[in-house]
């Protein structure tokens, strides 16, 4: 399979797991514009498919956070390149949040793998670097800040697929609720 033919394929059956987490892999290869037999090939169980999906998405997520530099840019330049990036990648993230078992299964005592808490952790040394810097507010935890970020993701991916928000709106939305909420307060 082509490349770009596999990230439109993983991307359209990320979209179809957050609508329909039961989906059937037939109503996968549908919705994915696929038949079954291809799908198949890609994926010969269910369990193969979520893997392979989660795989990809982690790799995407790592992806995203490293173009945005966020060790050397200036945290609100870096910030902004994560929402670039992350409303990009939307169908992804949102089935990272939805969908993603570590994220879903909270009263389970496995523990998360470890590229979800080397994700997160990437994020809150982010955030706590921006609350060094007096860009984001000290009065919250790093690790909340975290949170709000990604529950803001959801939300948007949520609004926009409801048709409550137009996608082209989805990146100033962000940026301007998500900042608003952040940002230190400059006396």
């Amino acid at each position: 399979m082509k490349p770009d033919t596999e990230q439109a394929l993983l991307r359209s059956l990320a979209q179809t797991l957050t609508e329909n987490a039961s989906a059937t892999l037939q109503e996968m290869a549908k919705a994915a514009g696929v038949s079954r037999a291809t799908l198949y090939r890609f994926a010969a169980t269910r369990e193969q498919l979520l893997d392979t999906l989660q795989q990809h998405v982690m790799s995407v997520m790592a992806r995203i956070l490293d173009d945005a530099n966020l060790d050397s840019q200036p945290p609100l330049d870096a910030l902004r390149q994560l929402i670039v990036g992350y409303m990009a990648e939307r169908e992804f993230c949102a089935f990272i949040v939805t969908q993603f078992e570590p994220f879903i299964k909270r009263d389970t005592n496995s523990p998360f793998p470890e590229e979800c808490l080397i994700h997160e952790q990437r994020m809150d040394d982010f955030f706590q670097r921006g609350q060094d810097a007096g860009i984001f507010r000290r009065d919250m935890p790093a690790r909340w800040l975290t949170d709000l970020f990604f529950g803001f993701i959801h939300t948007l991916c949520e609004s926009e697929y409801r048709g409550r928000i137009a996608r082209a709106d989805m990146k100033r939305l962000f940026e301007d609720m998500f900042l608003s909420s952040v940002l230190a307060h400059r006396d």
